[in-house]
């Protein structure tokens, strides 16, 4: 079966569709899953609990572990993605004179913040609790703050390089350093014990969901704004002459 019309940014039911698809997928199955275990307090729950013990009694034997995780998880705090969402927006609006990629990235990332904290309030679950634990965070658990918002932000970057190079193998490489930086954020919250599990998982579920929805969205307020056919529009990402760029 031929996917390439599935990936065109020029077809009718081309890429955009396959984005909207696949995030409503991602919600009603792992995400919707992962939900209803955690208000049920299913087996998945059990599972982490047993995880959790582990990853701590592992922590507490390797310092080493420990700091790795806290720097990977540096990287995944608000202060740093919002600091290099701010650095690509001043270079899109200063550098490129590209204001939609900017607003798609700044509003994407603010959004997906605040949805993350409904959702923890909303949910209310507990984060792991140990009589001796390698680091404690304050706030709801479910689902992971730094794994959704990491997906949220970084998703959005590879799609900005995706849809603006045609090369693929620097679309390669950007998306395995961004799917890379991703899990080792969620991973180190784990090994911190201050998530358990199903929380990272359902926070990088949500967040790449919810990036996917944002460029769909994006890409229809474009071609609305222009008058362009729905089919022919491309994310915000405008048209250069360089031929190292995506007019998708």
């Amino acid at each position: 079966m031929d996917v390439r019309p599935r990936l065109d940014p020029e077809a009718r039911f081309g890429l955009r569709f396959t984005m909207i698809v696949v995030a409503l997928v991602l919600l009603v199955a792992p995400f919707g899953f992962l939900l209803a275990e955690v208000l049920a307090k299913g087996p998945i729950t059990r599972f982490d609990q047993r995880v959790a013990n582990h990853a701590n009694s592992y922590a507490l034997r390797t310092p080493g572990a420990v700091t790795a995780a806290k720097v990977a998880s540096a990287l995944g705090s608000t202060r740093v993605l919002f600091a290099l969402v701010g650095l690509v927006a001043v270079y899109f609006l200063l550098r490129r004179r590209q204001p939609r990629p900017a607003i798609f990235l700044v509003a994407t990332a603010i959004a997906g913040s605040v949805l993350n904290r409904v959702l923890k309030v909303t949910v209310g679950r507990s984060r792991p609790h140990f009589a001796h634990a390698v680091s404690t965070e304050f706030g709801k658990s479910f689902p992971s703050g730094h794994a959704m918002n990491s997906a949220v932000v970084y998703g959005a970057i590879v799609m900005l390089v995706w849809l603006r190079f045609r090369d693929r193998r620097v679309r390669i490489c950007t998306v395995v350093a961004g799917a890379t930086l991703v899990c080792a954020v969620a991973a180190s919250r784990v090994v911190l014990g201050v998530h358990y599990v199903s929380d990272v998982v359902a926070g990088v579920v949500l967040g790449t969901a919810f990036v996917l929805a944002s460029g769909a969205a994006f890409r229809f307020w474009r071609t609305a704004n222009e008058g362009k056919p729905l089919e022919s529009g491309p994310l915000p990402v405008e048209r250069t002459a360089s031929a190292v760029t995506e007019d998708a």
